[in-house]
């Protein structure tokens, strides 16, 4: 287990002041409520490095690609957290533990042993062998769409992306198993997020941190039973699950039974909960920019003509591949990530002490002038001529700990966009308020209703309301 002993950061950071009696509470209920304008507001007015603090769990916010640099490259100094470095004390032995016993979430060696044995799964060479059932699952989640018909782009893509994820890490049936495990994670997730569920940590029936222990209890069921199953079905060794629980057999001193359950869930959700949002910001972000979606539909005709997508074909589609970046760019999975301080360490002039929290913001770091000129509008063609460190473009971590499934992730979004685009055109259903919610991640409240036509039908962007205008200037 690690553990860490609370300090006081250096007065010299400047930040918001810590207020009598109520303390940070302010500042943090800000955050939990608002969070993207609160996150851009301390940058405005402090800079580039923040000095905050949760009673004795003080934390420094940096909005810097150098400080992410130093951050990042090095994951023995800077911990990710995990629920022994939390404020929030979550039960020693519960289901919570189980199902977060993955490798976002772990550190050290055991993190690296287990990294190392599963990146070659991951190599661009091997993911090759999903790009079938990649092609496979959209087609079957897009047959029963009509021209003239409304999809909910949310949850479409959502499932879809689930859908997706299912063959490389579970090997199992998309529908079957992939949505349902899917489904009882993104409820979990949302009471996780919760704020309340982390300012009100107790374990009494009506709190929300008690129905997060109970949604835990039977998130660990559902996975323990796709284990079992996977067992039954025979352990081919094209997916990861199957690879994970021949670790664990040959040695469960390497891999334990909750770390392998722990992966799986993370892994699973890794695949899918940012492939899910890049589906659906991406095919609204064309749908309002005309311009663009033009050119990605010439490149479409020029390199697969209304075929279906090859391994080849996919690996030269830079317009699409720009609009896919600049939606994560504009709606980054993870708007912000922390790592814990291990050691002291200098910023440039500031000595900060072992156990700092460093928060950093892929969402602010987005909106930089100075890295992504125009930062708030749409426009795919600057990763045509522009190039950016993934210190600066952040959708995937950077670093020794960066997202172990990036070309797999990027594969699949080609693929799927690729089918989906050679034969629709969207349109935002008339009316619509697109306000954005989320804690750690910007997703369409009320979902993203959209009118399906056929290819080619000439549409036009329909004006809208809602605070996604914050996050995206359209003309």
């Amino acid at each position: 287990m690690t553990s860490i002993s609370p300090v006081n950061i250096t007065k010299d950071v400047p930040g918001p002041s810590h207020m009598p009696v109520l303390g940070w509470l302010p500042v943090m209920l800000k955050f939990a409520f608002r969070p993207l304008s609160t996150l851009e507001e301390l940058r405005q007015k402090y800079g580039n490095m923040v000095r905050l603090g949760f009673g004795k769990y003080p934390a420094v916010m940096v909005f810097d690609a150098e400080y992410h640099r130093q951050i990042l490259r090095d994951p023995n100094s800077f911990y990710a957290y995990d629920l022994d470095l939390v404020p929030v004390k979550f039960p020693k032995e519960s289901s919570l533990r189980s199902m977060t016993t993955g490798m976002p979430l772990m550190n050290g060696e055991r993190h690296d042993d287990h990294r190392s044995a599963l990146l070659p799964y991951f190599h661009k060479k091997f993911i090759t062998r999903y790009h079938d059932a990649c092609v496979e699952v959209t087609k079957r989640k897009i047959a029963s769409w009509q021209p003239g018909g409304e999809v909910d782009m949310r949850t479409e893509m959502e499932r879809l992306a689930m859908w997706i994820a299912t063959a490389p890490v579970l090997g199992l049936d998309p529908e079957k198993e992939g949505e349902a495990i899917g489904m009882h994670l993104e409820r979990t997730m949302k009471i996780l997020f919760n704020p309340f569920a982390l300012l009100l940590p107790y374990n009494i029936p009506g709190f929300p941190f008690h129905n997060l222990m109970k949604h835990a209890v039977e998130m660990e069921r559902i996975v323990r039973g796709v284990v079992a199953r996977k067992k039954e079905e025979g352990l081919n060794g094209d997916d990861v699950l199957s690879v994970m629980i021949k670790m664990h057999e040959e040695d469960p001193q390497r891999m334990s039974e909750n770390e392998l359950l722990g992966h799986t869930t993370t892994m699973f959700r890794g695949g899918y909960n940012p492939n899910g949002m890049a589906l659906y910001w991406t095919i609204f972000l064309l749908s309002q920019h005309p311009e663009a979606l033009k050119s990605v539909m010439v490149e479409l005709d020029e390199s697969m003509g209304g075929n279906e997508p090859t391994p080849e074909s996919v690996e030269k589609l830079p317009w699409l591949e720009g609009a896919i970046k600049e939606a994560m760019r504009l709606f980054p999975a993870g708007t912000w990530t922390g790592r814990l301080a291990m050691r002291d360490f200098d910023l440039d002039s500031h000595h900060l002490p072992k156990g700092t929290w460093i928060v950093m913001s892929p969402y602010v770091i987005h909106r930089v002038p100075g890295i992504f000129p125009e930062p708030y509008r749409f426009k795919p063609e600057r990763w045509l001529s522009e190039y950016h460190t993934a210190y600066e473009f952040m959708p995937f971590s950077a670093g020794p700990r960066y997202c172990i499934g990036t070309s797999l992730g990027m594969m699949q979004l080609k693929i799927t966009l690729s089918i989906i685009l050679q034969r629709f055109s969207f349109t935002l259903k008339p009316g619509t308020k697109v306000n954005c919610s989320g804690l750690n991640s910007i997703r369409p409240k009320n979902g993203l209703p959209m009118i399906l036509h056929e290819r080619g039908k000439k549409t036009s962007p329909t004006k809208f309301k809602g605070n996604v205008h914050e996050i995206v200037q359209f003309d």
